[in-house]
């Protein structure tokens, strides 16, 4: 398995193999990229993309030999939801494949609401990238898998997720550029809650959001399943943007600026008119704390229209959740304990 985290500030690339049922990484590479290519989660720069994945495909080939297509999981920029529902009468017991076929016409009446919604001019130009099943019931009944079970009518209630083509089709000329054919596709926080949030802790009400660098995917579960995916297309650049603006620099610096402070050292640096300035590690979190208080606000907002109310817990993954002051300004925003946070 070759997979691909496309992101908006490094390109990431991890090979494994299946073995005893588990999964082994043989390699690993991830490469920044050196100029501002991606923004928001979306390629900007489909040439400069394409070299970075060449580099970070060559180093692992290194290690693994020939790869020839990738999995990628694509941030959720421009994201639309929808929840439908879809049933079918039974005769016999329940296969796999029956139950598989339910989903996607649960998948497929998302598609038709979507369609019918107005909040979208051309809903066409969407591509489905994930989906997940909030509840099946059979006659009635809610039951964790139809599989093996009999009887007349079965329902799927299926949450879908949509984005622009042009997301989809942008990232696949960069991997088509290096050779690669794209094996499968999920959506970022998708893939991020099937590893950290397991089907048996999805009976409580968390929320697991992805800050990267362009956007902040959100996923929550409750009730035994994963009931709402959402996006804040603010991350970890809004806080780099601030550091630059308020002290006139390149966006690369500033970026090293943020990560030094982070780590807690003091910094020293020429701004573009040529003048040296040295900060302590506490000068800069001070000026970005807006910048970090305005983001925490817009991921709170996302989680409370998502959930409805604040969730049990909320758990930071992916590089911006490393912001100083970010779980605490999270929890404070939601109104619930910082180590829920």
């Amino acid at each position: 398995v070759f997979a691909l985290d496309i992101g908006t500030r490094s390109v990431i690339g991890i090979v494994a193999e299946q073995r005893d049922g588990l999964l082994h990484i043989l390699a690993t590479e991830r490469m920044e990229h050196k100029t501002r290519a991606m923004l928001d989660g979306q390629i900007h720069d489909v040439p400069q993309v394409a070299d970075l994945i060449r580099e970070v495909k060559r180093e692992l080939e290194k290690t693994t030999g020939p790869l020839k297509s990738a999995s990628v999981a694509a941030a959720g920029r421009a994201l639309y939801t929808m929840t439908a529902e879809a049933s079918v009468e039974i005769n016999g017991v329940i296969t796999d494949e029956q139950q598989r076929a339910l989903d996607f016409s649960g998948v497929q009446a998302a598609q038709a609401k979507l369609a019918n919604s107005k909040d979208i001019e051309d809903p066409g130009r969407y591509y489905c990238v994930g989906y997940s099943t909030i509840q099946y019931t059979l006659d009635d009944i809610p039951l964790k898998s139809l599989v093996g079970q009999r009887g007349k009518i079965a329902r799927a209630t299926v949450i879908a997720t949509f984005l622009p083509r042009q997301v989809i089709d942008s990232m696949q000329s960069a991997l088509r550029d290096v050779g690669l054919e794209m094996h499968a596709l999920t959506l970022e926080p998708i893939a991020a809650i099937n590893v950290l949030i397991p089907p048996t802790m999805r009976h409580l009400n968390l929320v697991l959001v992805d800050i990267g660098a362009g956007t902040s995917d959100v996923a929550i579960t409750r009730g035994g399943s994963v009931i709402a995916y959402g996006m804040v297309p603010m991350a970890g650049d809004e806080i780099t943007e601030a550091i630059s603006r308020e002290y006139l620099l390149d966006f690369n610096i500033a970026e090293d600026i943020k990560r030094k402070a982070a780590d807690g050292q003091d910094v020293s640096f020429t701004d573009i008119l040529g003048m040296k300035l040295s900060l302590t590690a506490e000068q800069v979190l001070t000026a970005i704390k807006p910048g970090v208080e305005n983001l925490a606000n817009a991921i709170a907002k996302q989680i409370l229209e998502l959930n409805g109310e604040p969730p049990q817990a909320v758990m930071l993954v992916g590089g911006g959740a490393r912001t100083p002051m970010m779980p605490e300004l999270v929890a404070a925003a939601l109104g619930i304990p910082e180590a829920r946070v």
